[in-house]
């Protein structure tokens, strides 16, 4: 049965200034290497209808699961991240559609909802679902996903509040 997931981030910068961080590939990379990704690999362009901003993320992870899934994907995962992004709203809010494929049988669908706060800071919010597909151990697997992500978007928001104050 998949698991949802919600998770908000906060940012000390307007919309479009956290935005333009999240499409430059070097802090991409910076934030990557800062949630223990072995290598990666980023890529932003121009997506197609929306006018925004597609960026795409593939990173090697140590796989840091349980003893059963962990005989199924091996000792890394490789993780894909597509996240489409709309052009800007007039208060300087975006949202986007986020795909995660992981090296196993587990996916991640979502949205990213960009969005001015009254204080004239940024929050992101994230939802989605995980699915794993794998009998008996899939919903410990997405548990496991969920706490992982929980991370890896702490580290985010932490490593994105270094550049924006520098």
């Amino acid at each position: 049965m998949p698991t949802t997931f919600e998770y908000t981030q906060n940012f000390s910068g307007t919309p479009d200034e956290v935005f333009a961080l999240l499409v430059r590939e070097d802090f991409i990379l910076a934030k990557c290497e800062a949630t223990g990704s072995l290598s990666t690999q980023a890529r932003v362009g121009e997506a197609a209808a929306e006018q925004g901003k597609t960026i795409t993320s593939v990173r090697v992870l140590p796989a840091d699961l349980p003893a059963p899934a962990k005989s199924l994907v091996g000792e890394t995962i490789t993780v894909t991240e597509t996240q489409v992004w709309s052009a800007s709203d007039p208060s300087g809010g975006r949202e986007a559609t986020i795909t995660v494929e992981f090296s196993g049988p587990m996916g991640f669908t979502g949205t990213l909802e960009l969005t001015p706060t009254q204080s004239g800071e940024t929050r992101i919010t994230t939802r989605g679902t995980f699915t794993a597909n794998i009998p008996f151990i899939g919903g410990k697997i997405e548990k496991v996903a969920v706490e992982q992500t929980q991370r890896y978007l702490s580290a985010e928001e932490r490593v994105a509040g270094e550049w924006l104050s520098r």
